[in-house]
């Protein structure tokens, strides 16, 4: 893996460009003062403490009281568990406030004058666009089909979607999976995402549509390839207007009786 490609991921336990260039330099470097390091990794000394103290906060860089001052990177699994669990901890405390403010906020709530409301609304950036439609996939009632792309689909697998998927077949829902025929790739998660079951085919675009029949519809215009779980500038529409629904349910129905049954014993022996 490439140190940009090691740099966008790291971006997922908030670390940006300079923070993971600090860290990742560091590992290489070993216990070095913050002057040397700097100039080494041509980082703007003030930029360098301001990324310190945050990475120290972090838990994943140690640094010395003493003069100069000598800094040293904890060690990988050590450093990613801190963070995890720093967001653990918070998670745990919104819960904790969760049904608190609920009760509270209830109060000042209007209530909804018709639940049968055509609503339609954005979501930017790939975090929120997959909290989304892990949402939609649990909430499901009827059949669901995933289209989108192998790349699309390897970024899913690393959020909460296949646990999502698995508590909507418990309650008795399909979840299908169809996406792009290509013989040059290998397919090394697809499985392990849970789905009732896979098929390949001819997408029409490099795009997205999670859609449920007679409920709801996510879609997206062209998806980039590069594996980033931060990428900002990913985005999806979310609407539950019946046209819409139909018109994609019924083409994903076409598609998929049109694709090739994906056997995951072959995807097995590919990985």
């Amino acid at each position: 893996m490439s140190s940009e490609e090691l740099s966008s991921h790291l971006e997922y336990f908030g670390l940006d460009q300079v923070d993971s260039k600090i860290y990742m330099g560091l590992l290489q470097l070993g216990s070095i003062s913050v002057g040397t390091m700097a100039a080494k990794l041509e980082i703007d000394r003030g930029k360098a403490y301001r990324s310190l103290n945050k990475l120290k906060n972090f838990g994943i860089v140690t640094t010395t009281f003493s003069n100069p001052t000598i800094c040293t990177a904890v060690e990988p699994k050590t450093a990613l568990a801190s963070i995890i669990e720093r967001h653990d901890d918070e998670i745990t405390t919104m819960k904790n406030l969760a049904k608190k403010l609920t009760e509270q906020l209830s109060t000042v709530t209007k209530t909804a004058e018709s639940p049968d409301i055509t609503s339609l609304s954005i979501i930017q950036g790939r975090t929120n666009v997959y909290s989304r439609i892990g949402k939609m996939i649990q909430s499901a009632k009827n059949q669901v089909y995933i289209m989108t792309t192998i790349e699309d689909l390897t970024m899913m697998y690393h959020t909460s979607i296949p646990e999502k998927i698995s508590i909507a077949k418990m309650n008795g829902v399909e979840v299908n999976i169809l996406t792009q025929l290509n013989t040059d790739k290998d397919y090394p998660l697809i499985h392990r995402l849970n789905s009732s079951d896979v098929k390949l085919g001819k997408l029409p675009s490099k795009s997205r549509i999670i859609v449920e029949c007679d409920r709801q519809l996510i879609m997206s215009g062209a998806i980039s390839d590069a594996v980033n779980l931060k990428d900002e500038g990913d985005s999806i529409l979310f609407t539950n207007s019946s046209e819409m629904v139909n018109n994609m349910f019924s083409l994903c129905s076409l598609l998929w009786k049109k694709s090739k049954k994906l056997e995951l014993s072959v995807i097995s022996q590919r990985e």
